[in-house]
């Protein structure tokens, strides 16, 4: 495998802990707010978790693809 190709493989597993990490806290925070009757503010604070989700969903492919493509 080369450096270009274990480099892209690195970057997209760091975008993927980032991506995670963000919703784990959005996650958290949406419970606190669950906890104290703000369902609206619950559901709202999870809205930017999608796009994370699909995210990470990407990414976790493109790390399969390239693992998966090598010579």
């Amino acid at each position: 495998m080369s450096n270009t190709t274990l480099d892209t493989i690195t970057a997209n597993i760091t975008l993927m802990e980032a991506r995670l990490q963000r919703a784990h806290s959005l996650a958290r925070d949406a419970l606190a707010a669950i906890k104290d009757g703000k369902q609206n503010l619950a559901i709202g604070t999870l809205l930017p978790m999608q796009e994370d989700m699909a995210d990470t969903d990407a990414l976790l492919k493109t790390v399969l693809l390239l693992h998966r493509a090598r010579p």
